[in-house]
């Protein structure tokens, strides 16, 4: 199964690229040689949606620009319980 290389940008925590795992081309390989960026996690495309992540949306934004640029933000929600 192939799936999704996840980067997070190293001056800003909210931001993530994502690439084709195994692609060699070379705006992949700027990526992985990023010194902006650190490898966080590989994705399975297994065309389950997640949280903050679209596979769908991932590999037509990778295959139009060669990556996926996303920011994450997670906040905590009050219960209505209090």
């Amino acid at each position: 199964m192939t799936g999704f290389e996840i980067y997070q940008s190293k001056q800003n925590a909210l931001h993530y690229v994502a690439i084709a795992q195994g692609d060699t081309g070379a705006t992949a390989n700027r990526v992985r040689n990023s010194k902006n960026l650190q490898f966080l996690v590989l994705v399975p495309d297994d065309g389950k949606p997640r949280i903050a992540f679209d596979p769908k949306e991932a590999m037509s934004r990778i295959e139009k620009n060669g990556f996926y640029a996303f920011n994450v933000t997670i906040s905590i929600r009050e219960s209505a319980d209090g």
